[in-house]
């Protein structure tokens, strides 16, 4: 059997975001999954649009969430050839010029402007050319020989009345008719291969068994389908996924109101990566069953290339949220301090707490956020004077809470500031004045933490120390 060999292939024109990453992320379990290479190569011949920082960008971003390559330009395996297609021009125009002696393409030395009002003209006409007739036509050796000179593109012959299918991992039979693709530019005349001849030679070079993308490369397969058969070559077996849509059911994008685009957005928000790799495998694929929470190497496992979804799945910020929260969770009380700690404002004075407080103090909230950086909003109580909200301010109205406030300042005085005697203050106070439950401890948060939600009271009070737990009970 063949080795399953799969690529993500980037152009280095942005940065990682979340489209190519669950493109990158399905080939990478697809190839592990069958024990096979995850290759990552840069299509950089885009020399207008390429971003400066964009390939380290990626490959720091792919390192992160653990999708690491088996082969790169980082790590090459010489067999396979080159992996920036930069490097690979001659090579390019090696293969067209082959072609051009087997009949499959031409020499054209026509003017792009030329050809483009010569396509409107006839398609105004009703007619779908397989060539741009009376304006660009294959010409004699004598001919070409004159022109010689003069810049030229290289273009695919394309042969009328032929169709062209594959059988999609996603979609099924997809058709495709010749007499609706013009002789299309392999080589531009500034010697630079286009996207769809070079990605066939990458593809046979480096012996890609299955090419799974997004739906916008539908478009591209005919025209790669008509090289691979040019050459006898057997092309990969294509899987065409669908759209990641917005709340807005768009194509995501860095315009999409409510939500990041790019990994690095949320990776300096305090996601963890865990949780990203996690979510994103399930954008377009289903694992089966109501499990939704899964590890690499259990994805890895249960992997399955017959599950993509035929429908446009929605990436939704606030089940990522959840499943990051989840992932919070799961991690050791260890991890989570050197992670959470990262993400704490350099506003904070963090003298007035040992290393110990304030290692309680952060582990208080461990299952209270949903990704780093909400840690703040949590330490603002203990560095920022702050007032009860006006909405808590008319819950706590709806109790009677002014002989609790007294008998909680004067309690509160007296006590050592240890979790236990905090706990017996509260109750004592709670018999006196015969309350307990919700109509105790309701009130007794939002008084003395400014807030009706929260972990443990408790610890929390402990942590606010006596001084400001008097000020805010007096501050109602």
């Amino acid at each position: 059997m063949k080795k399953v060999r799969l690529r993500y292939a980037p152009s280095p024109t942005g940065y990682l975001h979340i489209g190519n990453t669950r493109t990158a992320l399905m080939n990478f379990l697809f190839a592990k999954h069958h024990k096979g290479d995850f290759i990552v190569r840069i299509e950089d011949t885009d020399f207008e649009r390429n971003v400066e920082d964009a390939i380290e960008s990626q490959f720091d971003n792919l390192d992160w969430l653990s999708i690491t390559p088996d082969e790169s330009f980082l790590k090459p395996v010489k067999k396979y050839g080159m992996y920036k297609q930069t490097e690979k021009l001659e090579v390019y125009k090696d293969y067209a010029n082959k072609l051009i002696e087997k009949g499959f393409a031409y020499k054209c030395f026509c003017s792009s402007e030329k050809l483009e009002e010569e396509r409107e003209k006839q398609k105004q006409r009703g007619v779908i050319a397989t060539r741009y007739a009376g304006t660009c036509r294959e010409l004699s050796k004598e001919e070409i020989s004159k022109n010689e000179s003069k810049e030229f593109n290289i273009r695919f012959k394309v042969e009328g009345n032929k169709e062209y299918s594959i059988n999609d991992m996603v979609r099924g039979e997809i058709k495709f008719e010749s007499n609706e693709i013009g002789d299309w530019v392999m080589i531009k005349s500034n010697g630079v291969a286009t996207y769809n001849f070079a990605v066939v030679i990458d593809d046979f070079d480096m012996e890609i068994s299955h090419v799974v993308r997004g739906e916008e490369h539908i478009s591209n397969t005919p025209k790669q389908l008509m090289v691979f058969e040019a050459f006898k070559w057997t092309a990969p077996t294509y899987g065409h996924m669908t759209l990641i849509v917005d709340d807005n059911r768009k194509k995501l994008s860095k315009r999409s109101g409510n939500q990041d685009f790019f990994i690095s957005q949320y990776k300096s928000l305090g996601y963890l990566p865990e949780a990203i790799f996690n979510y994103i495998s399930l954008l377009g694929w289903s694992p089966g069953g109501e499990e939704e929470i899964f590890t690499k190497e259990e994805l890895i496992k249960i992997f399955d290339e017959k599950r993509f979804s035929k429908s446009p799945s929605t990436f939704d910020v606030k089940k990522l949220q959840w499943l990051n929260s989840v992932w919070m969770k799961k991690i050791e009380d260890k991890e989570y301090l050197t992670f959470v700690k990262e993400f704490v404002d350099s506003k904070y004075d963090l003298s007035k707490f040992s290393e110990d407080e304030f290692n309680q103090l952060l582990l208080l909230f461990k299952k209270e956020i949903e990704f780093g950086i909400q840690i703040n909003d949590h330490l603002d109580l203990f560095f920022i004077d702050r007032k009860v909200s006006s909405e808590d301010l008319k819950t706590l109205k709806a109790f009677e809470y002014k002989n609790l406030n007294k008998a909680l300042i004067d309690e509160m005085s007296k006590i050592n500031f240890d979790e236990q005697s905090i706990k017996d203050a509260i109750k004592k106070v709670g018999q006196e004045l015969n309350i307990k439950g919700k109509d105790l401890f309701m009130p007794t948060r939002i008084m003395i933490t400014t807030q009706s939600h929260g972990p443990e009271l408790a610890k929390i009070i402990m942590l606010l120390g006596k001084e400001k737990v008097i000020n805010n009970l007096k501050g109602i």
